[in-house]
């Protein structure tokens, strides 16, 4: 049976427009709705309690939330404790009386404020890590590809990263340094998505030097395509799996690795790809493509 060869690049002006609009729409939220950065950036406060009896996190999020109290993270730590965080200017008073109301055998193990100064430079040092990391990809792909195709993927790697900013903007889903952690680790599938098809680009120009670029390069994604569908819909239903019933933390960060994967597998075949078949249109892409070594 013959397997079905799909045309990618006749589809690139609509990828185009595509990601145009999620982009637009991404740095519209960002800038308008901004984001909602979690208790390691902002400050707050962190209550541990030992409840007298099992208490699900969301009977005690619901509960707090129908006093008036927005914003609240509960966790469940290995102890079988309750975790409860609250951001700085949270009437503090009035969750700890709530919190014995509704467990009033519960025993306080710990209360302390993490401070407004120490988020801030927790929040630059994630911001600077994940530059650092964007450098570094940078150079990795400056030493693999020629510049152009370098820069290809960088574009696309700004792409998916704008894009799933902008989709916790949108939900308003809390941002913590978890969800910056999966958000870089998403930054690696996608490239390393990219490399695999430029990788076959490459290869491909030396075994097919006379097929029109736009036909290999095609050519060159169909032949990767079910390594890169396989690798992102494993992961994909791992983290579905974590999404639906890992709870509020694991959810959160499981988000990251939904909206990642989906994004980083588009932009590895309609992004970098296509912007390549672009510049070569343009006589921008010099052939050998491999550097020579020395």
């Amino acid at each position: 049976m013959a397997t079905r060869f799909i045309p990618f690049m006749e589809h690139r002006f609509k990828a185009y427009l595509l990601s145009a609009f999620l982009i637009i729409g991404s740095l519209f939220l960002l800038q308008f709705r901004g984001i909602n950065w979690g208790l390691d950036f902002t400050g707050g406060y962190v209550i541990e309690i030992a409840p007298s009896h099992p208490i699900p996190e969301n009977q005690i999020k619901d509960f707090l939330k129908k006093e008036g109290i927005q914003g609240v993270i509960v966790q469940e730590t290995k102890e079988g404790h309750i975790l409860v965080k609250v951001k700085l200017g949270a009437p503090i008073e009035k969750v700890k009386e709530l919190l014995k109301k509704l467990d009033p055998k519960a025993k306080l193990v710990r209360f302390e404020m993490i401070g407004a100064v120490f988020s801030k430079e927790l929040k630059e040092k994630a911001i600077s890590a994940v530059i650092t990391a964007l450098i570094l990809i940078a150079i990795y792909l400056g030493f693999r590809f020629q510049p152009l195709w370098a820069i290809t993927a960088l574009l696309a790697l700004f792409h998916d990263i704008i894009v799933s900013l902008g989709a916790y903007s949108l939900t308003y889903r809390e941002v913590n340094l978890e969800v910056m952690g999966a958000l870089l680790t998403v930054a690696g599938y996608s490239v390393t998505d990219t490399v695999v098809v430029f990788d076959r680009i490459r290869e491909n120009l030396k075994l097919r030097p006379a097929t029109d670029f736009s036909k290999l390069i095609d050519i060159s994604i169909n032949e990767t395509l079910s390594r890169t569908l396989m690798t992102s819909l494993t992961t994909f239903a791992v983290a579905a799996v974590l999404y639906f019933f890992g709870g509020e933390m694991l959810s959160n960060i499981a988000f990251a690795f939904l909206v990642g994967i989906v994004v980083g597998t588009y932009s590895s075949v309609f992004i970098a790809s296509a912007l390549l078949l672009d510049l070569k249109r343009f006589n921008l892409l010099k052939f050998p493509l491999k550097k020579k070594t020395v």
